[in-house]
């Protein structure tokens, strides 16, 4: 399994990939502390699942979002600071999957990403 984590925070990369390895120790992490970075890595790796800030510093991370949307389907859970109800309804919009605010639980950031995932698995199933 593979999983993408674009954020420009180092410490936030590292607590996300310590949460995932944690519950997934087979899981490959991967990484882009920019938005255009994070779309490549999506379009080239294809990862199961993406985590994304919207705080970038090129692009947003809803334009990340939207340009992923144009060629992919891939659960996209949003884990950012931006936790106006105008923010949340932006990013589902958008086609988020899920919408966590920092800072989060990690137990929750499990849960929640485990939750995409099953989604994902059960919609590709039929």
């Amino acid at each position: 399994m593979k999983i993408l984590v674009v954020d420009d925070a180092p410490e936030i990369v590292e607590v996300v990939s310590i949460c995932l390895q944690l519950r997934w120790g087979h899981a490959e992490i991967l990484s882009a502390a920019a938005g255009q970075r994070g779309v490549e890595i999506t379009r080239q790796s294809k990862p199961d699942l993406v985590i994304l800030d919207i705080n970038l510093p090129d692009i947003s991370g809803y334009q990340v979002l939207e340009q992923i949307r144009q060629f992919s389907q891939v659960p996209i859970v949003m884990v950012t600071v931006k936790g106006k109800d105008t923010d949340i309804a932006r990013g589902f919009e958008l086609g988020a999957d899920d919408y966590i605010i920092k800072p989060f639980s990690n137990i929750e950031l499990v849960a929640r990403v485990e939750n995409a995932l099953r989604r994902a698995r059960q919609n590709s199933a039929g």
